[in-house]
């Protein structure tokens, strides 16, 4: 499975406390191709607190692309959804919250998050995904 430049890799580990994670996906560096890009794996079993996402830079497509980003193997659209990852909702300086699913969602040791983008390729855009994660 492919993985964004930036990918946080089963590097979290807590003695109960809490970690601010943001992971960006970049149009430049990533590429936009339909499929699934791995953004973060936790190490141990955590819950994600809450998430939301940033579009820093308006993603565009030839087509009409969607994104989703949600657990991988799981939930994949806990944190943002097709709707409102549709591209014409992913305008530079717009915050999309969380799902309801993605607050207070276990995840389980070696569990990963994934940004999936479907339907079309993005052409550009840079998107950053944030989380709060605590300890299990």
């Amino acid at each position: 499975m492919a993985q964004v430049v930036d990918f946080k890799g089963n590097q979290y580990v807590f003695s109960n406390g809490t970690a601010h994670v943001e992971v960006v996906y970049d149009f430049s560096k990533d590429a936009g191709a339909v499929g699934v890009l791995d953004l973060i794996q936790v190490k141990e079993a955590m819950v994600l607190e809450s998430a939301y996402v940033k579009v820093n830079t308006t993603a565009t497509s030839g087509g009409s692309a969607t994104v989703i980003v949600g657990v991988v193997g799981g939930d994949t659209d806990a944190i943002l959804d097709a709707t409102s990852g549709a591209v014409a909702s992913l305008v530079a300086g717009v915050v999309l919250p969380g799902e309801t699913a993605s607050v207070a969602l276990k995840l389980d040791a070696d569990a990963k998050i994934g940004m999936t983008i479907g339907t079309a390729a993005l052409t550009a855009g840079k998107i950053t995904v944030v989380m709060k994660l605590a300890q299990f």
